[in-house]
């Protein structure tokens, strides 16, 4: 009886952190979605480009007129975007012009089995996040 309470406790634990961890990739993702969401605004209403920056090698991002963003220690990133928007290595930049347009680009999130994706199309600047592992395979946001 006692190892039977030990065993569901242990797979209690285990459930939950697992899914505080999946909480907490989410949340990174819709945060970056949201803060290039709001770099194309800035853009639209400003009239002139607007820059969304992550830092790969400080796990930050960064967009016009609010603060730098920290990523949860033990996020791997990774990210595409237009070159010549990067000022140095490890730094990946998404433009957004005054029409809403944008250079596009991807960041991939992951920790563990979990992976978030959040793409930004270059045509209409549009952000999308859709996430994949174990229990979320393909869904999008």
């Amino acid at each position: 009886m006692l190892a039977l309470i030990a065993i569901a406790v242990a797979v209690t634990a285990f459930s939950l952190d697992g899914g505080l961890e999946r909480a907490r990739l989410d949340a990174s993702g819709r945060e970056i979605a949201a803060a290039l969401r709001h770099t194309r605004t800035v853009a639209l209403m400003d009239r002139r480009p607007q820059w969304f920056t992550l830092d790969l090698n400080a796990h930050r991002f960064a967009s016009p007129g609010r603060a730098p963003r920290d990523l949860p220690v033990g996020t791997s990133l990774r990210a595409t975007s237009a070159a010549e928007d990067a000022s140095r290595p490890g730094l990946a930049r998404i433009r957004f012009f005054p029409d809403g347009s944008s250079t596009g680009g991807h960041i991939e999130l992951a920790r563990r089995q979990r992976e978030v994706r959040i793409d930004v199309d270059w045509l209409t600047g549009a952000v999308a996040m859709s996430e994949s592992g174990e229990q979320g395979r393909g869904s999008r946001k």
